[in-house]
């Protein structure tokens, strides 16, 4: 009789352990595989989610297909509402009645079967210069280097109401000044640690090298946590690269890109 008692308790201790772990991963495992969305940005990049895995739509017939669909649209990260895309040379946007809507700014736009949440973001001057000299001298170059853009962003990445600082400091397409390397490196900082997202070094060969800006902060898959889409600019008529990241376990990881 006594051993029926402890079984009987081991059996409901694994059962409540069961119920526990499905409701922590399994719950979310099944939200996740049924999230489908496609994100546009700007004329250059299309992405789809699906089956817990991105794809990257690279063909000109793949973004005609999703012309006169509708989707959520974004300018500089403010929302639009609900609008119809048109795909020719560029992305064109249409109300209901297929009237032309204007766009001045950059476009994000997304259509899914759940809510991408999009927060819109702020540059600022850079007064404190430590994290940057400490970039440049963690790259060999020089802390008096010359700039064409530097700037900070403040954002909660990651929902702890504790807003982290994101950097960009580039001398990409100097027009005054003849440096010997090209650089552009994007980076976060939070309780004083220095994150890298991306670094890109070179010899300057003339106006080479690829400026970078953050293009949105979205959290792509509700789960608290954004993500963001650093977006760099070539000098020539090459087209923008668009790289959406995610911060995992203290690193910051490409998800996808449009190269």
């Amino acid at each position: 009789m006594k051993d029926n008692k402890i079984h009987i308790v081991l059996l409901i201790i694994l059962l409540v352990f069961f119920v526990i772990m499905f409701l922590l991963f399994g719950v979310d495992n099944i939200r996740q595989e049924k999230m489908a969305t496609t994100i546009i940005v700007g004329d250059h990049s299309v992405w789809t989610y699906k089956d817990k895995k991105w794809m990257n739509l690279r063909s000109r017939s793949s973004f005609s297909q999703l012309s006169w669909t509708n989707f959520q649209v974004f300018q500089d990260n403010e929302r639009m509402g609900e609008y119809y895309l048109w795909y020719q040379d560029k992305w064109y946007v249409f109300d209901a009645k297929k009237n032309a809507i204007p766009i001045t700014g950059n476009l994000i736009a997304y259509q899914s079967n759940y809510d991408l949440n999009i927060r819109s973001f702020k540059q600022e001057e850079v007064q404190d210069f430590q994290s940057v000299y400490t970039v440049l001298e963690n790259n060999n170059l020089g802390i008096s280097s010359e700039f064409t853009s530097i700037y900070k962003v403040p954002f909660d990445i990651d929902g702890d109401s504790l807003e982290e600082e994101f950097y960009i400091i580039s001398n990409a397409f100097p027009m005054d000044f003849d440096p010997d390397q090209i650089f552009s490196i994007a980076y976060m900082v939070k309780d004083d640690v220095i994150y890298p997202i991306y670094t890109d070094i070179s010899k300057n060969t003339s106006f080479n090298g690829c400026k970078p800006f953050y293009q949105s902060f979205l959290d792509v898959n509700q789960d608290g946590i954004y993500e963001l889409i650093l977006s760099c600019a070539h000098y020539s008529v090459s087209d923008q690269v668009d790289m959406l990241y995610q911060f995992d376990q203290g690193a910051f990881k490409i998800i996808i890109s449009n190269q």
